[in-house]
């Protein structure tokens, strides 16, 4: 059994991460995990990169931490994987799985889109989106709901992050729309998380091909604390 996280925070590009690549590489290897999809917050999120940049330096400074974060992890043996956490408006955050820093580089226009832009363009290049802990409570939303479900291929229905009650919400959607594809994962922003939650395959999972193959086959089991 490989087991991989699937929502994880660096710093300096998530700007309320606290995890370098050295720490997250090791935080792995001793959890047990074969690897980490990295879901920096970006554009639209809490980046810990400056916004005025021109978009290829912007995507540039992603595409450094994660061959930084690859580096370390290829001491260990890990696969480490490209991907971002992205705001798409109403406080909805989407994960995007199967992502390239190459794609982002191909879509300046990905600056200035909204929810459904970017499920237009994510979904063009075969990219899975799913929506990231979609029930969690924040002061200005007193009671969130999910994105419209044709805007998503799959739903976040744990996340350590959450309370138990949100991810009981999430279960409950996921359930009354079956061809969603699940996923779970730590939000980790520090070490000492980044082994909960995630998914787990028979198979290792190599590159972000891969990876999307595995979610669009339901070829994984999701893990929980």
């Amino acid at each position: 059994m490989y087991k991989y996280q699937m929502h994880t925070h660096t710093a300096p590009t998530s700007k309320c991460a606290q995890t370098t690549p050295k720490e997250l590489a090791k935080a792995l290897y001793d959890a047990g995990y074969a690897g980490c999809v990295l879901t920096n917050h970006f554009f639209h999120g809490n980046t810990g990169i400056s916004r005025e940049l021109p978009w290829e330096d912007f995507v540039a400074a992603y595409e450094r931490d994660y061959l930084e974060c690859k580096a370390e992890g290829e001491k260990y043996g890990l696969n480490i994987l490209f991907g971002i956490e992205e705001g798409v408006g109403s406080f909805s955050e989407i994960l995007c799985y199967g992502l390239t820093p190459q794609m982002l580089y191909e879509h300046p226009e990905l600056r200035e889109s909204g929810t459904e832009e970017w499920y237009r363009i994510m979904h063009g290049l075969g990219v899975v989106v799913v929506q990231a802990h979609p029930y969690r409570v924040l002061t200005p939303v007193p009671d969130p709901t999910p994105m419209p479900v044709e805007l998503l291929d799959g739903i976040e229905v744990y996340n350590y992050a959450n309370h138990p009650d949100y991810n009981a919400r999430a279960n409950a959607f996921a359930s009354e729309h079956p061809h969603l594809i699940l996923t779970s994962g730590a939000d980790s922003h520090n070490s000492g998380t980044v082994g909960l939650g995630g998914i787990a395959t028979d198979t290792r999972i190599t590159d972000e091909g891969e990876l999307c193959r595995v979610l669009l086959n339901r070829n994984y089991r999701l893990l929980s604390d």
